[in-house]
């Protein structure tokens, strides 16, 4: 009977370690994949008068746009080589799918506002997925050889 009164008690335990460690290993693996520079390919705005979405570009706009996440947890914006923007980012887990699932959301703070979006790195491909906030999907590619 002792046996199993120490199975309901350590059974909770070890699987809130376990999923402690889990989503402390997304994070880490996530903050790897995301530290250095990132350029942005094209932005998707779906929340239009239209209702149609439409899609801007480095082209279509006429300017550049880097992105750089440092290890210290600062990052940069860069509009055509100069500065735009500059702050501290975080990561952060958030329960998705009835809490069946986690997915990772980029903070970001600049003085006293604070941005989040999802986040999603595949290979070189960066998304940060606003399209619940403001309805925007960002793409950015890897600058490789920095």
């Amino acid at each position: 009977m002792k046996k199993i009164r120490l199975i309901y008690i350590f059974l909770p335990l070890m699987l809130a370690f376990t999923c402690e460690q889990k989503e402390d290993k997304l994070i880490s693996d996530v903050e790897n994949k995301i530290t250095g520079e990132w350029i942005w390919v094209k932005s998707t705005y779906y929340n239009t008068n239209s209702g149609l979405p439409f899609v801007l570009s480095p082209d279509s706009v006429g300017y550049t746009v880097r992105q750089l996440f440092s290890t210290d947890g600062t990052y940069l914006q860069f509009k055509n080589d100069i500065i735009e923007s500059s702050g501290i980012y975080w990561l952060e887990t958030v329960p998705i799918k009835d809490n069946t699932e986690t997915e990772v959301r980029l903070f970001s703070q600049k003085e006293d506002y604070v941005n989040f979006v999802k986040l999603s790195i595949t290979g070189d491909s960066l998304i940060l997925d606003n399209t619940l906030g403001d309805g925007t999907l960002k793409l950015f590619r890897r600058i490789l050889g920095e």
